[in-house]
């Protein structure tokens, strides 16, 4: 979204996008690298209401194979709703997460259904379930940040 200036804005806030230094992987050479956090498949079912959040293949600082510098747009309201979203702050969030990313870590993309267990421990929370073809399922979350800690799936 473009204003009446010229200037970025977020789809989402209306607001402009800052532009920051972030550091990315190699661009150049024979080879393609493609960065994501693997163990937070909730971060993309998320990332899809936060448009101008800050993507996960770039770091603020230099990092592991994040070493080029490159320059990013982003909205501050959006990377601020983006990192509160992640967050499995009470029982009905930690439900959502099972139910959203169970299906598509492990459960091959079979829906959830009840009657959903859930406990909080030492900021992890465990859900177990059953998937709708009748496999008890269970994830462990961390609540801090969304990230999916391990998923089990039994006959």
């Amino acid at each position: 979204m473009i204003s009446s200036t010229g200037q970025r804005l977020c789809a989402k806030h209306h607001i402009p996008l800052l532009s920051i230094r972030a550091y990315q992987a190699p661009t150049h050479g024979d080879r393609v690298y493609l960065v994501h956090e693997a163990g937070r498949w909730y971060y993309n079912i998320v990332g899809e209401y936060y448009p101008n959040h800050i993507p996960q293949h770039v770091s603020l600082r230099p990092a592991w194979i994040l070493r080029e510098p490159t320059t990013i747009a982003y909205c501050p309201l959006c990377e601020k709703e983006f990192l509160e979203a992640l967050r499995v702050s009470d029982e009905a969030a930690a439900i959502k997460y099972a139910k959203d990313a169970l299906p598509y870590s492990g459960g091959g993309g079979v829906p959830t259904k009840g009657p959903y267990q859930v406990s909080l421990a030492k900021g992890i929370w465990t859900v177990t379930c059953f998937l709708l073809d009748g496999r008890r399922a269970s994830i462990k979350i961390s609540k801090e940040d969304g990230n999916a800690i391990s998923t089990e799936f039994h006959k």
